[in-house]
């Protein structure tokens, strides 16, 4: 099975269903095959994360898979892997994120695997962009990952944690801020292109937060910094956003 699940491109998991006619068995050995495998995932020598999805450990009983990628076998293409999951694979966060928030085409049960869940968010396929150019679990890129997690309270990343991300990402690369801003391009919101200036503003500089006006657009009602939140606090009158939430960094105090 692990020959087969290595030919197959995902070493380490196996798929019932698609594997066990490849392996090498007498014929009319198949439903042997599958008592055996039912055997072992109930021995837990294999690990079931759903019906027909298996991770196999290596030689030395150790696991060598994680959540993302059985995401990346069970997710139809396009999709991406954002919010915290993807903060936590640029090293942008050192807080752990055991939900893995994955934007998909199709829509798909949320799975399961050591103490991890991944949810699927069913998303127009147009709104999925975004991702690594590398290969294994399509991972959004820092700027994308920012742009959802503070746009988005709901996929369990606050609104500090992405302000320390962006702060990060930015000192670290000079060229990030432009990128930030082609991305709020994509986005193709005036209310992320507000919250993004002002967070630019405040905690990168005037002088870098202004290409972002030319997005703001023209309605002059405020926005929520914090979507979803009270619709209390000061309003800053340059981006129109109306501040909801503690607008500070742990890495920068202002």
């Amino acid at each position: 099975m692990h020959r087969v699940a290595v030919d197959a491109g995902r070493p380490g998991i196996c798929l019932p269903s698609a594997d066990l006619a490849k392996l090498a068995v007498p014929a009319g050995s198949l439903s042997a095959a599958r008592e055996a495998v039912r055997r072992l995932s109930k021995a837990g020598r294999i690990i079931r994360a759903r019906r027909d999805l298996l991770v196999l450990p290596d030689a030395t009983g150790l696991l060598g898979v994680d959540l993302p990628d059985l995401v990346d076998v069970v997710a139809p293409r396009p999709y991406l892997i954002t919010a915290g999951r993807a903060l936590e694979r640029h090293e942008l966060t050192d807080q752990h994120f055991f939900g893995t928030i994955v934007l998909t085409a199709a829509r798909l049960e949320q799975l399961h695997f050591r103490g991890q869940t991944a949810t699927f968010l069913e998303t127009d396929p147009a709104n999925i962009w975004g991702w690594e150019d590398a290969s294994g679990p399509r991972f959004a890129r820092p700027e994308r990952a920012i742009l959802d997690v503070l746009n988005h309270p709901r996929y369990a990343v606050t609104l500090t944690q992405a302000i320390d991300a962006l702060v990060l990402a930015d000192s670290r690369d000079p060229d990030f801020v432009p990128r930030l801003l082609d991305a709020v391009v994509l986005y193709g919101s005036p209310a992320v292109a507000r919250r993004v200036g002002l967070i630019v503003d405040r905690f990168v500089g005037p002088q870098a937060a202004a290409p972002f006006r030319d997005w703001i657009g023209k309605n002059r009602a405020p926005v929520l910094l914090r979507p979803r939140g009270k619709r209390t606090g000061l309003v800053d009158g340059t981006w129109r956003v109306l501040v909801n939430a503690p607008l500070e960094s742990e890495r920068v105090r202002t």
